[in-house]
C-alpha cells in the first residue's frame, strides 16, 4: 500500500475509536434523558436523511478539487457535532433533531471522501487487503474506545461522565484535522456527472444498488436497537461497553482471517457464511431478550458480518473497475450512499410506523427478526456478481 493509504487507515481508525468512544453513548445519553424510543428513532432518520443530500455537495466539491476537502470538512462538523453536544449538555433533547442535522453533515462529508480515497489510494489487485487492513484496525479501534468510555462514564454520578468522554472526542476529531492536512491527492477538475450519480448505470452496478440497499435496511438501525435493549437490560453502561469489546474484538479477528483465507474463489461461499450466520445470530432476541441471548448475538454477528462485508466493499469498487469508470468514482459513491440511506430510511420509518400502533415492547424483537433477513436478501444479489467476485476486471 502507498504511503497515503496508511495514512487514511490512521485517519480511519483513530476515527472510528473517536466514534467508539461516544457514538454508541450518543443515544444512551439521549434515550436517558426522553426515554422515548420514538425521539432516538427520529433523531437516527434526521442523520441518514441528510446524508445522500450532503454526499451530493460533497461530490461536487471533491470534483472541483479533490477528496482531501470533504475529508476534512467532514472531521470538521464532527468536531463542531461534539462540541454542541458538550454546550447544551442536559438540554440536548431541545436540540435532538438539529444536532442529528449536524452529525448527518459530519457522516455525508467524511464517508464521500474515505470511500473515493480508498478507490484512488488501491487497486484491484490490493483492494481486498486494504478493506481487511481497515476492517481489522477498526475492530480493535471499536474494541477499545467503548470499554474506555464505559468505564470513564461509570466513576461518575450524572451525566459528568458523558461529557468527560465527549470532551475527548473532540480533542481526538480536532487532532484528525491536522493529521488529514498531511495527505496528498491530485485535483480532479471536474463536473459532476449527475447521469452517473443517480441512475443505475451498468447492469452489474443496479445489482449493487441492491445488494447495497438491502444491506442498508439492517445496518446502524439494528446497532443502536441493540445498544438500547443492552442498556435496558442490565442498567449499565460498563455492561454495553463489555459487550462491545467482545464483539469488537471477534470482528477484528474474523476480518483478518477472512482476509488472508477467502480468495476470490471463495467469495460467493464467504458471503453466503457472513449472511446466514447473521440472521442465526438474531433468533436468540426474537424469543427473549435477557443478558446471554444479547451475548449471543454480539458474538455470532461479530464473527460472521466481516464474511459478507469484505465482499460487499470490495465488489462495490471492483464493479466501478471493470465498467472503465474510474474518472466517476465520486458519482459512483454518491449513487452507492444514495441507495444504502435510502435503506436505512425505510426501515427506520417502518420501525417508527411500528412504535406509533403498538405499545407492546415485543414489537423490537419481531422487528429484528425481520431485519435478519435483510443480508441474505442483500447476498442473493451480491452473489449474481459471479465474474466480479471471481476477480475478472475486464468487461
Amino acid at each position: 500500500m502507498c504511503k497515503d493509504a496508511k495514512v487514511l487507515l490512521l485517519v480511519n481508525t483513530l476515527f472510528t475509536f473517536a466514534m467508539g468512544l461516544s457514538n454508541i453513548f450518543v443515544n444512551v445519553f439521549f434515550w436517558k434523558q426522553t426515554n422515548d424510543f420514538k425521539v432516538i428513532v427520529v433523531y437516527n432518520m434526521m442523520h441518514y436523511i441528510v446524508i445522500p443530500i450532503i454526499f451530493i455537495f460533497a461530490g461536487i466539491i471533491a470534483k472541483t478539487k479533490n477528496g482531501i476537502w470533504p475529508l476534512r470538512f467532514g472531521l470538521l462538523a464532527y468536531a463542531l457535532f461534539f462540541g454542541v453536544i458538550l454546550l447544551v449538555g442536559g438540554k440536548g433533547t431541545g436540540y435532538i433533531y438539529a444536532l442529528g442535522v449536524i452529525h448527518g453533515i459530519g457522516s455525508g462529508f467524511y464517508w464521500l471522501a474515505f470511500n473515493t480515497l480508498c478507490f484512488d489510494f488501491t487497486g484491484v489487485n490490493n483492494r481486498d487487503s486494504f478493506n481487511g487492513f481497515n476492517g481489522s484496525c477498526s475492530g480493535i479501534a471499536m474494541a477499545a474506545a467503548p470499554i474506555t468510555s464505559a468505564y470513564i462514564i461509570s466513576m461518575f454520578e450524572g451525566s459528568t461522565g458523558y461529557n468527560v468522554v465527549f470532551a475527548i472526542t473532540l480533542v481526538i476529531f480536532l487532532i484528525l484535522i491536522f493529521i488529514s492536512l498531511t495527505l496528498r491527492c491530485k485535483n480532479y477538475a471536474g463536473k459532476l456527472n449527475y447521469k452517473k450519480a443517480f441512475l443505475g448505470n451498468c447492469e452489474e452496478w443496479r445489482t449493487i444498488r441492491k445488494s447495497t440497499a438491502l444491506w442498508g435496511f439492517r445496518d446502524v438501525i439494528i446497532v443502536f436497537i441493540i445498544n438500547i435493549l443492552i442498556i435496558e437490560n442490565t442498567k449499565s453502561e460498563l455492561s454495553l461497553g463489555q459487550l462491545t469489546l467482545i464483539a469488537s474484538s471477534l470482528s477484528s479477528a474474523t476480518y483478518i482471517f477472512v482476509q488472508r483465507v477467502v480468495k476470490p474463489p471463495r467469495r460467493r461461499l464467504s458471503i453466503m457464511i457472513g449472511s446466514i450466520g447473521s440472521f442465526f445470530a438474531i433468533l436468540g432476541l426474537a424469543v427473549e431478550v435477557k443478558y446471554i441471548t444479547l451475548l449471543l448475538y454480539v458474538v455470532l454477528d461479530a464473527l460472521f458480518i466481516p464474511f459478507f462485508m469484505i465482499q460487499l466493499s470490495s465488489s462495490t469498487y471492483n464493479v466501478i473497475n471493470r465498467a472503465h469508470d474510474e474518472d466517476m468514482r465520486i458519482e459512483y459513491m454518491i449513487n452507492r450512499d444514495l441507495m444504502l440511506n435510502l435503506g436505512r430510511i425505510i426501515s427506520g420509518g417502518i420501525l417508527l410506523i411500528l412504535l406509533n400502533i403498538t405499545t407492546n415492547p415485543s414489537v423490537l424483537q419481531w422487528y429484528l427478526l425481520f431485519l435478519g433477513f435483510a443480508p441474505m436478501a442483500s447476498a442473493y444479489f451480491l452473489c449474481k456478481l459471479k465474474k466480479v467476485l471471481l476477480g475478472d476486471s475486464s468487461q
